[in-house]
Protein backbone atom coordinates (compact mmCIF):
# COMPACT_ATOMS: atom_id res chain seq x y z
CA UNK A 1 0.00 0.00 0.00
CA UNK A 2 1.47 3.42 -1.13
CA UNK A 3 0.62 6.23 1.50
CA UNK A 4 1.04 9.52 -0.58
CA UNK A 5 2.34 12.40 0.95
CA UNK A 6 0.51 15.86 0.32
CA UNK A 7 3.65 17.16 -1.53
CA UNK A 8 4.17 14.65 -3.73
CA UNK A 9 0.03 15.26 -5.15
CA UNK A 10 -0.63 18.08 -7.93
CA UNK A 11 -0.83 21.55 -6.75
CA UNK A 12 -4.75 21.67 -7.33
CA UNK A 13 -4.88 18.42 -4.93
CA UNK A 14 -2.46 19.79 -2.55
CA UNK A 15 -4.51 22.75 -1.96
CA UNK A 16 -7.23 19.86 -1.60
CA UNK A 17 -6.03 17.64 1.30
CA UNK A 18 -4.62 20.90 2.91
CA UNK A 19 -6.46 20.39 6.24
CA UNK A 20 -8.83 23.04 6.81
CA UNK A 21 -10.77 23.96 10.03
CA UNK A 22 -13.21 26.89 10.91
CA UNK A 23 -11.82 29.97 12.64
CA UNK A 24 -12.12 30.35 16.67
CA UNK A 25 -15.09 30.71 18.16
CA UNK A 26 -16.19 33.26 20.51
CA UNK A 27 -17.76 32.21 23.32
CA UNK A 28 -21.25 33.61 22.62
CA UNK A 29 -21.04 31.74 19.00
CA UNK A 30 -20.29 28.46 20.45
CA UNK A 31 -23.15 28.58 23.01
CA UNK A 32 -25.33 29.66 20.18
CA UNK A 33 -23.35 26.79 18.36
CA UNK A 34 -24.79 24.54 21.08
CA UNK A 35 -28.16 25.83 21.74
CA UNK A 36 -28.88 25.26 17.75
CA UNK A 37 -27.42 21.81 17.72
CA UNK A 38 -30.02 20.49 21.12
CA UNK A 39 -32.84 22.33 21.00
CA UNK A 40 -33.36 23.76 16.97
CA UNK A 41 -35.88 21.53 15.13
CA UNK A 42 -34.66 22.91 11.36
CA UNK A 43 -32.67 19.98 10.59
CA UNK A 44 -30.21 22.22 7.73
CA UNK A 45 -29.48 24.78 10.96
CA UNK A 46 -28.41 21.75 13.39
CA UNK A 47 -26.56 20.09 10.83
CA UNK A 48 -24.40 23.53 10.24
CA UNK A 49 -23.89 23.86 13.70
CA UNK A 50 -22.85 20.27 14.35
CA UNK A 51 -20.33 20.70 10.92
CA UNK A 52 -19.00 24.22 13.17
CA UNK A 53 -18.55 22.61 15.98
CA UNK A 54 -16.96 19.53 14.75
CA UNK A 55 -14.78 21.70 12.86
CA UNK A 56 -13.67 23.89 15.91
CA UNK A 57 -13.00 20.23 17.38
CA UNK A 58 -10.28 20.10 14.55
CA UNK A 59 -12.11 17.24 13.28
CA UNK A 60 -11.16 17.06 9.79
CA UNK A 61 -13.26 17.88 6.54
CA UNK A 62 -13.14 14.21 6.13
CA UNK A 63 -14.01 13.23 9.23
CA UNK A 64 -16.76 15.98 9.33
CA UNK A 65 -17.95 14.24 6.09
CA UNK A 66 -18.65 10.94 7.46
CA UNK A 67 -19.56 11.54 10.81
CA UNK A 68 -22.42 13.29 8.92
CA UNK A 69 -23.10 12.10 5.12
CA UNK A 70 -22.30 14.88 3.38
CA UNK A 71 -19.33 16.05 0.82
CA UNK A 72 -16.36 17.15 1.50
CA UNK A 73 -16.98 19.90 -1.12
CA UNK A 74 -20.00 21.07 0.88
CA UNK A 75 -18.24 21.14 4.03
CA UNK A 76 -15.19 23.25 2.80
CA UNK A 77 -17.65 25.51 1.02
CA UNK A 78 -19.30 26.29 4.41
CA UNK A 79 -16.48 26.17 6.69
CA UNK A 80 -15.51 29.22 4.34
CA UNK A 81 -19.02 30.71 4.16
CA UNK A 82 -18.94 30.32 8.09
CA UNK A 83 -15.59 32.13 7.91
CA UNK A 84 -16.72 35.12 6.43
CA UNK A 85 -20.26 35.44 7.50
CA UNK A 86 -20.35 33.95 11.30
CA UNK A 87 -23.48 32.99 12.23
CA UNK A 88 -25.57 34.69 9.54
CA UNK A 89 -23.95 31.34 7.46
CA UNK A 90 -26.18 29.08 9.64
CA UNK A 91 -29.66 30.74 8.02
CA UNK A 92 -30.51 28.44 4.99
CA UNK A 93 -30.97 30.47 1.79
CA UNK A 94 -33.95 29.29 0.27
CA UNK A 95 -34.59 30.17 -3.13
CA UNK A 96 -38.46 30.09 -2.94
CA UNK A 97 -38.40 26.88 -5.56
CA UNK A 98 -37.58 27.14 -8.93
CA UNK A 99 -37.87 30.46 -11.04
CA UNK A 100 -41.29 31.05 -13.76
CA UNK A 101 -40.78 29.84 -16.60
CA UNK A 102 -43.22 32.23 -18.15
CA UNK A 103 -42.86 35.70 -18.74
CA UNK A 104 -45.57 38.32 -17.54
CA UNK A 105 -46.82 38.74 -20.92
CA UNK A 106 -47.65 35.23 -21.05
CA UNK A 107 -48.90 34.87 -18.19
CA UNK A 108 -51.55 38.03 -18.98
CA UNK A 109 -52.34 36.21 -22.44
CA UNK A 110 -53.24 32.76 -20.61
CA UNK A 111 -55.86 34.57 -18.12
CA UNK A 112 -57.06 36.91 -21.03
CA UNK A 113 -57.48 33.40 -22.64
CA UNK A 114 -59.82 32.29 -19.82
CA UNK A 115 -62.29 35.28 -19.40
CA UNK A 116 -63.03 34.75 -23.08
CA UNK A 117 -66.18 33.24 -23.45
CA UNK A 118 -65.04 29.19 -25.31
CA UNK A 119 -68.58 30.17 -27.73
CA UNK A 120 -66.93 33.75 -28.86
CA UNK A 121 -63.60 31.99 -30.22
CA UNK A 122 -65.86 29.08 -31.48
CA UNK A 123 -65.76 26.13 -29.30
CA UNK A 124 -68.26 23.78 -28.91
CA UNK A 125 -68.59 24.59 -25.19
CA UNK A 126 -69.63 27.16 -23.05
CA UNK A 127 -67.04 26.82 -19.97
CA UNK A 128 -63.29 26.62 -20.13
CA UNK A 129 -61.55 23.47 -18.34
CA UNK A 130 -57.90 23.33 -17.89
CA UNK A 131 -57.64 20.87 -19.97
CA UNK A 132 -58.95 23.39 -22.72
CA UNK A 133 -57.44 26.02 -21.97
CA UNK A 134 -53.85 24.24 -21.40
CA UNK A 135 -55.03 23.04 -25.50
CA UNK A 136 -56.43 27.07 -26.34
CA UNK A 137 -53.10 28.66 -25.23
CA UNK A 138 -51.04 25.94 -26.99
CA UNK A 139 -52.87 25.98 -30.31
CA UNK A 140 -53.16 30.06 -29.99
CA UNK A 141 -49.05 29.93 -29.31
CA UNK A 142 -49.07 31.61 -26.08
CA UNK A 143 -47.24 29.02 -24.74
CA UNK A 144 -45.12 26.05 -26.55
CA UNK A 145 -46.32 23.55 -23.70
CA UNK A 146 -47.71 24.22 -20.07
CA UNK A 147 -48.67 21.83 -17.38
CA UNK A 148 -52.84 21.71 -16.04
CA UNK A 149 -51.08 22.64 -12.77
CA UNK A 150 -49.57 25.99 -14.43
CA UNK A 151 -52.88 26.64 -15.95
CA UNK A 152 -54.28 26.42 -12.24
CA UNK A 153 -51.56 28.45 -10.72
CA UNK A 154 -51.68 31.18 -13.10
CA UNK A 155 -55.96 31.34 -12.80
CA UNK A 156 -55.48 30.83 -8.77
CA UNK A 157 -53.46 34.04 -8.77
CA UNK A 158 -55.52 36.28 -10.84
CA UNK A 159 -58.27 34.84 -8.60
CA UNK A 160 -60.47 32.92 -11.66
CA UNK A 161 -62.29 30.18 -11.11
CA UNK A 162 -62.89 27.85 -13.55
CA UNK A 163 -65.56 25.02 -14.43
CA UNK A 164 -65.33 21.67 -14.65
CA UNK A 165 -66.29 20.68 -18.53
CA UNK A 166 -70.20 20.12 -18.77
CA UNK A 167 -71.83 16.85 -19.92
CA UNK A 168 -74.79 17.84 -21.76
CA UNK A 169 -74.98 19.49 -25.45
CA UNK A 170 -77.18 23.11 -25.33
CA UNK A 171 -79.72 22.83 -28.02
CA UNK A 172 -80.97 25.65 -30.43
CA UNK A 173 -84.53 24.94 -30.55
CA UNK A 174 -86.19 27.51 -29.46
CA UNK A 175 -88.95 24.92 -27.85
CA UNK A 176 -86.12 23.04 -26.35
CA UNK A 177 -86.83 22.98 -22.42
CA UNK A 178 -90.76 22.89 -23.31
CA UNK A 179 -90.12 19.47 -25.47
CA UNK A 180 -87.67 18.09 -23.07
CA UNK A 181 -89.99 18.47 -20.18
CA UNK A 182 -93.05 16.83 -22.18
CA UNK A 183 -90.62 14.29 -22.91
CA UNK A 184 -90.12 12.86 -19.10
CA UNK A 185 -93.86 13.77 -18.67
CA UNK A 186 -95.08 11.06 -21.52
CA UNK A 187 -93.19 8.76 -20.52
CA UNK A 188 -95.03 5.74 -18.63
CA UNK A 189 -93.64 4.55 -15.59
CA UNK A 190 -93.43 0.52 -15.74
CA UNK A 191 -95.45 -1.44 -14.03
CA UNK A 192 -94.08 -4.05 -11.76
CA UNK A 193 -94.66 -7.82 -12.78
CA UNK A 194 -96.24 -10.13 -10.19
CA UNK A 195 -94.12 -13.45 -10.11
Amino acid sequence: MVFWKVENLPRKQQVKEMTLYVRELTNEEGNRLKKIARKNTDGVKVRRALVILASAQKMKVPEIAELYQLSREHIRKFIHRFNKEGMDAIQPRYNGGRPRTFTPEQRADIIELAQIPPKVLGMPFTHWSLTKLKEAAEKKGIVRSISIETIRCILEEANITYQHTKTWKESNDPEFHTKKNESNSSTKPRRKMDG
